[in-house]
C-alpha cells in the first residue's frame, strides 16, 4: 500500500514545500555521483520533508505518480532514501554518509576502469600500427594526439622532463615502489630544477619506496624545497599529471622500464585526477611514521581474529610479542580497543 492508495491529497493537505515555493534545484549537482536531476530534486525534498508519501512527492515536485515512484525507487537503490517503518512514506538518508558512500563507489569504479585502460597492451599495439601507417615522424617525439606511447625508461625520463618544462602550474606524482637507481639521480635533478623555477609539486610515495634511505632523503629534500610530499602503505598506481591537462601512466605498473602512455583525453584525465586526490586524502605527511611490514600484518590479524592467542599463532610469534605490537598500535592510533584500532588503520589506509 502506498501514499496514492490512500487517496490523492489536495494542495492544502500537502505539508511538504513545493518546487515552485523557491526550493527548485538548478542543475544537477549530484550527477557526478550517478544521481539524475529528478532523483536529486526528490532527494532534497525528502531531506526537507521526512516521512513524505508518493502522492505528496509527486505534487511537490510536479511529477506524475509513476515518475515519483520511479525516482524514489532509484533513490532507494542508490542508498539515498529509506521507507518509513509501518507507513507508506519515505525519508532521505543522512547526506554525509550517503554522498561519501556514492563517491567511494564511483571512485572504485573509476579506478578499475583506469587500470583496465593503462594495462591494455593491445591498445598500445593498435595505436603504434596506426602511427606507423601515418606520419613517419609523428611517433615518440612529436605526437600531439590524445594518447601516445613512450617506450623504455630513458624515453620516459626524457618525457617527464619535457612535460615538466612546459608545465606552468602544478605537477602531481605517485611512486608506488622503489625508484630504480638508474632513474633516481635524473628524477632528483629534474624535480629540484622545476621546484626552483616555481612549479608546485605534490608527490605520494609508497612505504616500500620510503624504506630506501636514498629515497627517504630525496623525499625530505623535496619537502625542504617546497614540494608537498606524503607517504602511504596502500597500493598506488604509477602516474605523473602535468597542469591537470596531460598525464603519464606506466603501461606496466610493476615495470616502468617497459614504457608509458601520454594521455591528454579529458575524460580519462578527470578519472586520473579523482584517483590522485583520493590517494592524497588517504596518505600522511612523511614526518608521520608509516607502519612497518610486521605492524601491518598485526593490524590485518587484529581485524580478523578476536583473541590474542589466535593472532599470535597466525603470525608465528610469541603471545608477549604480539600483545606488545597490539598495545603499541592502539596507543599510536589513539584507539580504546582492538576493533577501533583496526577501523582507524583502515581509515588511514594502513591495511
Amino acid at each position: 500500500m502506498d501514499a496514492l492508495s490512500c487517496g490523492a491529497p489536495t494542495r492544502a493537505a500537502v505539508s511538504a514545500p513545493t518546487i515552485s515555493e523557491g526550493t527548485r534545484v538548478e542543475g544537477n549537482a549530484l550527477a557526478v555521483l550517478g544521481v539524475s536531476a529528478r532523483e536529486e530534486s526528490v532527494y532534497r525534498l525528502l531531506l526537507r520533508s521526512p516521512g513524505i508519501g508518493i502522492a505528496a512527492i509527486a505534487l511537490a515536485c510536479g511529477l506524475d505518480h509513476d515518475a515519483a515512484r520511479a525516482a524514489v525507487t532509484g533513490l532507494r537503490e542508490l542508498g539515498l532514501a529509506t521507507a518509513v517503518r509501518g507507513r507508506p512514506a519515505f525519508d532521505g538518508v543522512d547526506p554525509q554518509a550517503a554522498v561519501e558512500r556514492l563517491a567511494r563507489r564511483r571512485l572504485d569504479g573509476l579506478q578499475d576502469e583506469i587500470r583496465r585502460v593503462v594495462s591494455a597492451r593491445h591498445l598500445v599495439d593498435g595505436l603504434l600500427e596506426d602511427q606507423r601507417a601515418g606520419r613517419q615522424r609523428a611517433g615518440r617525439q612529436g605526437a600531439s594526439g590524445e594518447l601516445r606511447y613512450v617506450e623504455g625508461i630513458d624515453q620516459v625520463i626524457a618525457c617527464v622532463d619535457e612535460l615538466s618544462f612546459f608545465a606552468r602550474e602544478e605537477r602531481l606524482t605517485t611512486h608506488p615502489g622503489p625508484i630504480i637507481s638508474a632513474a633516481l639521480d635524473a628524477v632528483r635533478a629534474s624535480d629540484l630544477k622545476y621546484l626552483r623555477r616555481g612549479l608546485r609539486m605534490r608527490t605520494i610515495l609508497h612505504a616500500s619506496a620510503l624504506d630506501s634511505h636514498r629515497i627517504s632523503r630525496f623525499a625530505t629534500e623535496l619537502a625542504e624545497q617546497g614540494a608537498e610530499v606524503r607517504g602511504t602503505a596502500a597500493p598506488l598506481e604509477r602516474m605523473v599529471v602535468f597542469d591537470r591537462r596531460t598525464a603519464l601512466v606506466a603501461t606496466d605498473p610493476q615495470d616502468i622500464t617497459r614504457g608509458a602512455l601520454v594521455i591528454r583525453q579529458p575524460g580519462l584525465l578527470s578519472h586520473l585526477l579523482a584517483l590522485f586526490e583520493r590517494r592524497w586524502s588517504q596518505s600522511c605527511g612523511i614526518g608521520e611514521r608509516l607502519p612497518s611490514v610486521v605492524e601491518r600484518e598485526v593490524l590485518r590479524t587484529m581485524a580478523r581474529v578476536d583473541k590474542d592467542e589466535a593472532g599470535a599463532r597466525a603470525l608465528d610469534m610469541s603471545l608477549r610479542t604480539y600483545r606488545g605490537h597490539v598495545a603499541a598500535l592502539m596507543r599510536r592510533l589513539d584507539a580504546p580497543n582492538r576493533f577501533q584500532a583496526a577501523l582507524a588503520a583502515r581509515n588511514r589506509n594502513w591495511i
